[in-house]
């Protein structure tokens, strides 16, 4: 015959009550996206790992660009983004696993580089190409 431990019991309710916590964070946590998104007239989430940046499209229209940096690496990364070979750097700050950063940034047409410029990121593979359209 198998005990029940009255500890036991109590996980399932506990468990329920975490993820109802966790969900309304979670939706409390998105709504500034929301806004900026709004804003703007395209989206671009840039998902950071190691080593690599995993974009949510190639192509956004240029003007107000909500940006989304996501870590979900092990590692601290930041973003930087450079159109051409000379133009100025667009920086967002350096990001702790787990932590997101969102903004809107007006890009111009053109082709954008992309890359994480902590020590070796960008050589070892983390970086990636944008092209901003009309």
């Amino acid at each position: 015959m198998r005990r029940v431990c009255s500890s036991s019991l109590l996980t399932l309710p506990l468990a329920a009550l975490l993820v109802a916590v966790l969900a309304a964070g979670a939706g409390a946590r998105s709504a500034p996206a929301l806004r900026a998104t709004t804003a703007a007239g395209s989206h671009l989430q840039v998902i950071q790992v190691e080593y690599r940046l995993i974009l949510s499209r190639g192509i956004v229209k240029a003007g107000p660009v909500s940006l989304e940096a996501i870590d979900r690496g092990m590692d601290p990364h930041d973003l930087r983004l450079r159109a051409g070979a000379h133009g100025a750097d667009i920086l967002t700050p350096q990001l702790t696993p787990q932590q997101r950063w969102d903004g809107v940034v007006r890009l111009k047409p053109g082709i954008y580089q992309l890359w994480c410029s902590l020590p070796e990121h960008a050589k070892r593979g983390m970086h990636a190409t944008l092209r901003v359209v009309r």
